[in-house]
Order: C-alpha cells, then structure tokens, then sequence
C-alpha cells in the first residue's frame, strides 16, 4: 500500500480502486490504516491534552468528515447524470454504426457448399438436398429465418430470447431428387408473399429483434397492428398434414410459386439442383 507522504505520513491509503469507465462506472474507495513507523511526531502534541480534549476534536473531525462525505454523494449524483448521457450518446453511435443486413433481393443463389438462399431485408429462407448413398434417400433441410441487423460490438448487448426462425426442418428423407424437390417447393409456396418485397414490415412481436438499443433500425417499418401474420402454428398444422402426401411421386411439370407476376415467377420458383 502506498504512503500519503513517504517522508512523514503517519498513515497508509489504499486507492487502488479508484477508477473511471465512461459511461458506466466510477470508483472511488479510498481505505486508511496507521503508521505507527511515522506517527510519533503526529500523536506527540495530542497525548498531552485531556480525554475529554481529545474526545471533543475526534467528534469535530468526524462532523467534518461527513459534511465532505456529503459533498462528495452530491457530486457523484452529478456524475450518475452525465455519465448516462454519455451512455445515451455511445449507444446513438451504435446504432448509426449498425451495418445494413446482407441478403440476395429476394432473388435466389447457391453459395459453395450448395445452400439455396433467398433472403431480404427481413426474412431469409435456405435449403440444402443432400444425397445418402448408404441408405440410398435424399436429405432436406431448410428454414426461414428473421434477418435481422446486428449492432457491432455493443458493451450493452440484450439477449432477449427471441427465436429467430420462423419455422424450419432438417434432414427429412425422400427416396428420389424429384419428390424432394417437390417437397421443397411446397414449403416455399407457404411462405413466398415473404419475399415479394425487399424490405417487409417487421411483425410487431418482433420489435426488439429488429431494434438497435431500443429503437428500430434504420429502414424498417412495423407491420399496421390489425394485419393478420400468418399464424405459425396454423401453417405447422398445415405441413404437418402435408407430409403425408409428399412421399408421393411429384407431377410431371415442376410446380412453380405462387406469385401473380410473371416476371417475379421466374426469380421465386425453387431452383432445380
């Protein structure tokens, strides 16, 4: 522990606490303890006087004390002020130094480990068919997910718990290319009016999902609160019937998505693989 005065003090401090995190914390505990080493010259003039002498400057010097204690609380309310201002600002940066979301224009490409993706501003749907040779079948998985933005390196990062699929599954088994390609294709036909537009309004339930610090990211709009989302559960009801059918030899025309525009038809069919 360090001396106030290496010379003559006749007490140690200990400061070694004392510090300042901008917008976030300050520190300040000081500890003092008796150096008996240096203190005789100190006490020497205060032994002379009587108890009661002594007594009277302790309480004094204790009254003091407390007046400064106070003045300290009073500046460090001040600080608790200006320090959540700071904290305020730092997370303004953050949000304007969040990058945009990358995504494919709601068109759809295959990256080099042979995923499909479409994706937007807001939504992203992948799939994979992937052949077994030993059990001679054909694996799908695929699944739609928020593409929301992340903010870079926050030192105030909020794990809300939100799910951020949409709906998805893995490794579903088909015995040809064909009926998993159709199988594929149904399940983006459920979900294609996601991906009509390249930035679609976030739903409400998901606003903190799509907010930097509490306000939402640049860009996005929230679905009108009387909109009807798809009902999730309603939709894994619905493919959960559809599982059934889908062992079924596919048609003999590759069925196409849904969407009015011919144009559009082309970019949201599933790829052929």
């Amino acid at each position: 522990m360090p001396e106030k005065d290496s010379k003559d003090s006749f007490y140690y401090l200990n400061a070694y606490q004392d510090g300042i995190t901008p917008g976030q914390k300050m520190t300040i505990q000081h500890n003092i303890s008796f150096n008996d080493w240096r203190a005789g010259p100190h006490i020497a003039p205060l032994v002379t006087l009587t108890s009661a002498e002594v007594t009277q400057r302790k309480e004094a010097s204790i009254t003091l004390e407390k007046e400064l204690y106070a003045q300290l609380k009073k500046l460090a309310a001040a600080w608790d002020e200006q320090a959540a201002q700071t904290m305020l600002l730092e997370r303004a940066l953050e949000y304007l130094h969040t990058p945009e979301v990358e995504h494919t224009s709601n068109e759809w490409k295959q990256d080099k480990n042979g995923i499909w993706e479409i994706s937007n501003r807001t939504y992203k749907m992948r799939y994979k068919i992937s052949y077994e040779k030993a059990a001679d079948v054909y694996l799908v998985s695929w699944g739609i997910i928020y593409n929301a933005p992340k903010q870079p390196d926050s030192n105030y990062k909020n794990y809300w718990g939100d799910s951020i699929y949409v709906a998805r599954q893995d490794k579903k088994k088909y015995p040809s290319m064909e009926a998993a390609q159709h199988y594929i294709q149904g399940r983006f036909d459920l979900y294609c009016h996601l991906f009509r537009e390249i930035s679609p309004p976030v739903p409400n339930e998901c606003r903190r999902m799509f907010s930097i610090n509490g306000y939402l990211a640049a860009g996005y709009t929230l679905a009108p609160p009387d909109k009807e989302e798809p009902n999730k559960e309603a939709v894994d009801d619905l493919l959960a019937c559809l599982d059934d059918a889908d062992a079924s030899a596919p048609p003999a025309e590759k069925p196409k998505a849904h969407i009015s525009e011919k144009k559009a038809e082309r970019k949201k069919s599933v790829p052929v693989r």
